[in-house]
């Protein structure tokens, strides 16, 4: 770890989860997402994980003796190289203004690292770009880059952004009357013929497709019924379901997708999650049509899907229409360089490694 000298009008102490839980989520309040889910997010999260207990620390100014900042390790139940091991999450990383200076926010972030190391496998990330600065400082390494996929699916709003009033909204108009008419027309020869549908649960089928399909030895997330219950319907989202897709009703899936209205922006779809028969090697390309035009018909105007994988994943998305539109770090701790790339190497990560 890059060597940055302590601030000593700070000390990290080690938190407690259930007598701390009022002071994380008032440090939380206002500074990250789910304002109004704050007490869910720590209850599900740190209190109620199905596969361990997640470390807490905390930033105590020494003057004051008030706690300004926090930073927690979830475990993760991930594959790597063949075999499942528990990963350390960093999670809901948050300094309070007046207290935002290097020094204490490496220290608070080299805290929970190294205490992760005693813990679990290695630790990992997914933060912004303020966030990785600190992480770099504190020691993390870049293990790869999780692309930013997207595609339109109606252009209204999009060509009022980029063409002056009247004219982005009769543009837009225009060309959203056009390719509807091109979805009414398409012959039935060019559509897939799969049976797609909503789900609000997680069904029994998708464990089982993820079981049955090639894991390589690229680091990826078990998903399992009880994580993807844990995950996608106990941590909080605006709405969120799964879309299966499968040859026939009732048949054995060939994919499913973890659908969720944006947080920033209603009229965007985000694929936190998606799993294909092919596994980490390849991507159905009918399934991610279906995945279009269901979120079009559930009248969205873009869908949205970040992921680090294998060159025909990547491939089968943008084959579909989606574009790369910005990338986000995976950023590890607790190995050399070597090891990181490795971690890399043949990584399957999408946004089901977020902290939620």
């Amino acid at each position: 770890m890059q060597d940055v000298v302590p601030d000593d009008r700070y000390e990290v102490i080690e938190g407690q989860l259930e007598r701390d839980r009022d002071t994380v989520i008032g440090i939380w309040r206002g500074h990250i997402g789910w304002r109004d889910q704050l007490d869910r997010m720590y209850d599900v999260f740190y209190l109620n994980c199905p596969f361990g207990r997640p470390l807490l620390r905390l930033l105590r100014h020494r003057a004051s003796g008030e706690i300004v900042g926090t930073v927690g390790a979830g475990p993760r139940p991930m594959l790597w190289q063949g075999r499942e091991a528990l990963a350390a999450c960093a999670s809901h990383f948050v300094v309070l203004p007046g207290h935002r200076s290097l020094k204490p926010a490496v220290g608070l972030i080299r805290a929970v690292a190294l205490a992760s190391q005693e813990h679990f496998a290695f630790g990992y990330a997914m933060t912004n770009l303020q966030g990785g600065a600190v992480g770099k400082r504190a020691g993390f390494a870049v293990a790869g880059q999780l692309l930013r996929h997207v595609k339109p699916l109606r252009y209204r709003g999009y060509a009022s952004r980029v063409l002056p009033g009247p004219l982005g909204r009769a543009g837009g108009a225009l060309l959203d009357g056009v390719l509807a008419t091109g979805r009414r027309l398409r012959i039935p020869g060019q559509r897939s013929g799969l049976h797609v549908a909503w789900s609000d649960a997680v069904d029994p089928r998708m464990q089982a497709l993820w079981e049955q399909s090639e894991h390589g030895s690229g680091l990826c997330t078990v998903r399992s019924t009880q994580m993807l219950e844990w995950r996608f319907l106990r941590l909080p989202a605006i709405r969120r379901r799964f879309l299966l897709v499968a040859p026939a009703p009732g048949a054995p899936l060939l994919a499913w997708f973890v659908c969720e209205t944006n947080v920033r922006a209603a009229g965007l779809m985000t694929v936190t999650d998606a799993w294909f028969a092919g596994g980490m090697r390849e991507a159905d390309r009918r399934a991610i049509r279906e995945l279009a035009r269901m979120g079009y018909e559930a009248g969205f105007d873009a869908i949205e899907a970040r992921l680090a994988a294998a060159a025909p994943v990547h491939a089968a998305w943008r084959a579909e229409g989606f574009v790369v539109r910005g990338r986000q770090p995976l950023f590890v701790h607790g190995v050399d360089a070597r090891r990181a790339n490795e971690i890399g190497a043949g990584m399957h990560i999408t946004d089901i490694e977020q902290d939620g």
